[in-house]
């Protein structure tokens, strides 16, 4: 189908079946509630569409996993109905039947399961328990011996400052320093929420560290910004993106453009934001904190109805684009949170935020990103290169 005709077709799918789904599910479930999603559904009940576990009305998450619907490449220049099942239960039930048929058979289903966000939560200290003394991190020049001992340069304190290094909010294990940004005639650090604002928690003036606290970083030897901005995370709407500006501090050298060993182990030149459309089949690449440099592939974009396990609970993302690693890698893992993702142009279209640890080509896992002109606009920032 055309373009304008799968886009039309997801919203219509979206206002008849999905947001049915989410209203119905939204807290507190009741037992009514749960009889309406019963008749949205075909008759799948509310406990095995959702997982309900035996528990307290009261403590069910607001926001529950169901289905994502965006758009894929079809044949010949066409496009398809993209459905992303985030429930086992849902993957062969009347509903996906449905969708299916009203896309005349032009859909692409896949079960993807959960979707959790790129970084955790560094584990609050427990009354009563005194952690083993840390060994003061050693001067650049020993960690540049440590690189040759197996620790990725990605992993290791960086300076200058470059595009794909851990960081992170003290709180916050490490994430993924995504690119560099003038925003109201600052040079910020462009990373996610969850990253730089540890989820809605940091307050303005927070450190940020290089490496992040899971890989060695210290106040002491390794801030180099203080957080200053983020997009709120939304706990029962839709997101749009998951995104935050830390402040660099002043004498903190940084290379705006090198892509260290981005591609075929090459680096690149940062080119800038594109400004043309994400589109299905596009090859694409980052560099991760965790993964390193990697190359993908978009599967899908103007993803709707994403959910992403969170601290906070599950939360909702709107057009979303979705990446799988080509060949027998995949394209992120838990600590890539962040990072900034190019085309073969090196041209900057997104910003990696969350994944799963299964589906794909590879069986690997699945990544999605915020489209990085959105971020850009919601931030005020503009990318510099």
């Amino acid at each position: 189908m055309r373009l304008e005709s799968a886009i039309n077709l997801k919203r219509q799918l979206l206002e008849d079946l999905i947001t049915p789904i989410a209203a119905a599910a939204r807290f507190p479930i009741t037992a009514a509630s749960a009889r309406d999603l019963r008749e949205v559904t075909g008759g799948v009940p509310a406990g095995t569409l959702f997982g309900v576990a035996a528990r307290s009305f009261q403590t069910l998450p607001k926001v529950q996993r169901s289905l994502a619907v965006g758009i894929a490449r079809g044949k010949d220049k066409e496009y398809r109905l993209a459905i992303r099942v985030q429930r086992q239960a849902l993957l062969n039930s009347d509903m996906v039947q449905s969708m299916v048929k009203k896309a005349k058979g032009e859909a692409d289903v896949r079960l993807i399961g959960r979707v959790d966000k790129r970084t955790r939560r560094r584990p609050p200290r427990r009354a009563g328990i005194t952690r083993a003394k840390k060994t003061r991190r050693a001067p650049v020049a020993s960690r540049a011996r440590t690189l040759a001992a197996g620790v990725p340069w990605f992993e290791l304190q960086q300076r200058p400052l470059l595009i794909g290094v851990s960081i992170g909010h003290v709180d916050v294990t490490a994430g993924t320093l995504g690119a560099f940004v003038s925003h109201d005639g600052q040079v910020c650090i462009l990373s996610n929420n969850h990253v730089l604002a540890n989820e809605d928690r940091a307050a303005v003036g927070d450190a940020i560290v290089q490496p992040g606290t899971l890989d060695g970083g210290s106040i002491a030897a390794d801030k180099v910004a203080e957080f200053l901005t983020a997009v709120a995370l939304d706990a029962t709407g839709a997101n749009l993106v998951d995104a935050a500006l830390a402040t660099l501090d002043s004498g903190i050298g940084h290379d705006t453009a090198r892509l260290r060993e981005i591609a075929a182990s090459t680096d690149g030149v940062l080119a800038g934001a594109s400004g043309a459309e994400i589109d299905e089949g596009a090859t694409v690449f980052k560099i991760g904190r965790t993964t390193g440099a990697t190359k993908g592939r978009v599967t899908a974009f103007n993803l709707d109805n994403v959910i992403v396990n969170y601290d906070m609970g599950n939360l909702r993302f709107d057009d979303q684009v979705e990446i799988e690693g080509v060949g027998d890698v995949a394209f992120s893992d838990g600590g890539d949170s962040g990072s900034l993702i190019v085309n073969e142009e090196m041209a900057a279209i997104a910003l990696l935020f969350a994944g799963t640890d299964f589906g794909g080509s590879n069986g690997l896992g699945l990544t999605y990103a915020n489209p990085l002109h959105r971020v850009l606009d919601d931030l005020n920032a503009t990318l510099l290169f």
